[in-house]
Formats: structure tokens, C-alpha cells, sequence
């Protein structure tokens, strides 16, 4: 953490903003991947700014944004075409066709000329973009890079990008959404970005289902995270403000273009709000008992298990232990001091059918 920053967080609160800080550390992107993704971006970019009508390109996603956490699954850009090359393309020409036949066509131009350099490169076209995969390894993660083909509009903000699924341009301005979350001032964008890349952590983790996708995360953060404190407490206040939120409805498009933000497939707001709701209370209980490590470490084993799985591992046999009526063997493990913890450990969001 550099000097400036740190001061801007103030002092440490205790054992809570250490363990959460020790869980940023180890999520954080290898230096070389990052630097290899970034490259293979540029690459790309440069590639689609050869192709017909070519306006500019843009950089989005997590990479752009500064919270790609680790593994680094990809680095997201897009290609601008003017819709005036492209007459037959997109709501506002006379034809409106959907995306996927131009989608293809670039598809296919930049395949050839990334071969040139990674000749073992494979593309396939996803929803809403190109992605190149390079298979080619460095620090044992491969990113790929998705790109985005997207059509300027007529009189409206934003751009046109494709749906190839349904074959049909969605009005989106990921433009406006890099540029919020790189604004200044950098205390607050680089503070944002750390407390971002957790909450997708806890999220996100492996034996879960996401309630929430990562932009989503964002939105909220840009909403609520507006000051700078320690990483405990803003964690904390951000699940509990993404909680109120979610409850009361789906979240706004930043750049004020595209409708709300859907939650996953067979996700409800209930379930959101109650799961958001979970993670601030652990959050809280171990800003709470902060100088007691061992309460600290239990509180967050519930949050990052991924990056706690000693402490995560001990509660599940815990829980088994208790589950089996194994009184000595719970006694052993030392992680409770009462029965009222029995609900915690085996009901991880306060209802069991979440």
C-alpha cells in the first residue's frame, strides 16, 4: 500500500483490516500476466483498427477498470465502426440488421492476423464479443481477450454493441464506464477498486452461485464507496449498502444508456439482499472483535473460505462434529463457545434455501 494511500485509510482498525488486506494481497493480478494481457489487447486493438470504417477503440471490463482480480481470466476492448461504412448494420440504418454476420466478418480478420503472432490462436464469438484465445501460457494463466464490435449511433449517446444470441444491437456506452471508474481522485478509484475485487471475491466463491455479476458490483460501488477509510469497515458498509439496494430494485446503468442491470438467471432480489446482508454481518462481527484474532479469522473464514480454507476447513468439521452430536470432537476444534453457533456455520445466509 503505498504512503499516501495509507494515510488517506488511516490507522489500522486491528486483526480485521490486516486479514482482509492479507485476502486483497493474495487475489491481487500477477505484475507479468497483467502486463501480458494488456499486451495481447493492444495487439487486438490494433488489428480491428485496420478494418473498414474503423472509428477507435476502447479498453473496458475489469483490466481497464483496475479490479481484475486473480486468475485473470481476460482483457476486454472494443472496436468502433462508423454505421455510415456499415449501411445494412444496426437500428438506425435502412435495412437493421442484427450483428452477427459483421460480428463474423471481424471475427474472422482479426483471427488471420493475431495468427501471426500467436499462431496458435483460436476465436470463437461469444454474446456480446470476439474472443481470442492464445494459448499460449505465462505464469500458468492463458488471458484471453474479448472485443467488443460496436456501432456508433445516430442521435443518442453510447454505442450500438450486439447480442449475438438474439441477433440484435443492445444500446450500452462502456466508454462511459471505464472513464467512471478511472476518474480521479486516485486515492478513492484505487480504494474503490480494492474493496471491488473482494466483493467479487466473496461473490464469486467456488461453492456458491454468483448472485450478482461483476459489473454490477461496480455500479454499486461507484454509487455508495465515496470516501476513503480502512478496508474492513468500507467492506463492510459497501455489502450492507448493496443489500438495502438490491431489496429495493435492480441497479441502474451508470452511463444512464442501457436498462438496469439483470441479476444471474434464477436469482432474486431476496436472495441477493439476504446473501449481501450475510456478508456485511460477518464483516461486521469481525470489525467488532478486531483485536481478537481468532474471532477476526472466523468471522472472515465465512466471506474469503478460497483465502482462508485453513480456518474455513475448521468450521466445516465443526459443523460435522456437531451435526453428528460429536461434543468432544467440537470441543477440540476450539472455534465455539456456545450452540448459538450452530446456525452460522450451517446456514451461511440465514435461510437455508438460499
Amino acid at each position: 500500500m503505498s504512503r499516501s494511500l495509507a494515510a488517506k485509510m488511516g490507522a489500522w482498525t486491528g486483526h480485521a483490516d490486516a486479514v482482509v488486506d492479507r485476502v486483497r494481497k493474495e487475489i491481487q493480478v500477477d505484475q507479468d500476466v497483467l502486463k501480458e494481457a494488456k499486451k495481447r489487447r493492444e495487439l487486438v486493438k490494433e488489428i480491428a483498427s485496420a478494418y473498414l470504417g474503423f472509428v477507435r477503440t476502447f479498453n473496458s471490463g475489469s483490466t481497464a477498470h483496475g479490479t481484475a482480480k486473480k486468475p485473470l481470466p481476460d482483457a476486454d476492448c472494443g472496436a468502433v465502426l462508423d454505421r455510415r461504412s456499415h449501411t445494412a448494420y444496426g437500428p438506425d440504418s435502412e435495412l437493421g440488421r442484427g450483428p452477427n454476420e459483421l460480428v463474423q466478418k471481424v471475427a474472422r480478420f482479426v483471427e488471420v492476423e493475431v495468427r501471426r503472432s500467436y499462431p496458435s490462436a483460436e476465436v470463437k464469438i461469444t454474446k456480446r464479443a470476439i474472443d481470442i484465445s492464445f494459448n499460449a501460457p505465462v505464469g500458468g494463466e492463458d488471458p484471453s481477450v474479448d472485443l467488443i464490435v460496436a456501432l456508433t449511433r445516430r442521435d443518442e449517446p453510447g454505442l450500438w454493441i450486439p447480442n449475438t444470441g438474439r441477433n440484435v444491437w443492445n444500446a450500452s456506452d462502456p466508454e462511459k464506464h471505464t472513464e467512471l471508474l478511472t476518474a480521479e481522485p486516485k486515492s478513492l478509484r484505487v480504494y474503490r477498486a480494492r474493496l471491488i475485487r473482494l466483493a467479487k471475491v466473496a461473490v464469486g466463491r467456488h461453492d456458491d452461485k454468483a448472485v450478482m455479476i461483476s459489473f454490477n458490483i461496480e455500479a454499486l460501488a461507484l454509487r455508495h464507496v465515496t470516501e476513503v477509510s480502512g478496508l474492513a469497515v468500507g467492506l463492510r458498509d459497501l455489502f450492507l449498502a448493496m443489500s438495502n439496494d438490491i431489496a429495493r430494485g435492480l441497479t441502474p446503468d451508470p452511463a444512464g444508456v442501457s436498462p438496469p442491470i439483470k441479476l444471474p438467471l434464477g436469482i432474486t432480489q431476496e436472495t441477493a439482499s439476504r446473501r449481501f446482508g450475510h456478508f456485511a454481518n460477518k464483516i461486521g462481527k469481525a470489525v467488532e472483535h478486531t483485536h481478537d484474532e481468532t474471532a477476526v479469522m472466523r468471522a472472515l473464514a465465512e466471506v474469503f473460505p478460497d483465502q482462508l480454507p485453513e480456518v474455513a476447513s475448521d468450521r466445516a468439521d465443526l459443523a460435522s462434529a456437531l451435526r453428528s452430536g460429536n461434543a468432544s470432537g467440537a470441543a477440540a476444534l476450539g472455534l465455539v463457545g456456545g450452540t448459538q453457533h450452530l446456525s452460522d456455520s450451517t446456514r451461511a445466509f440465514g435461510d437455508a434455501r438460499s
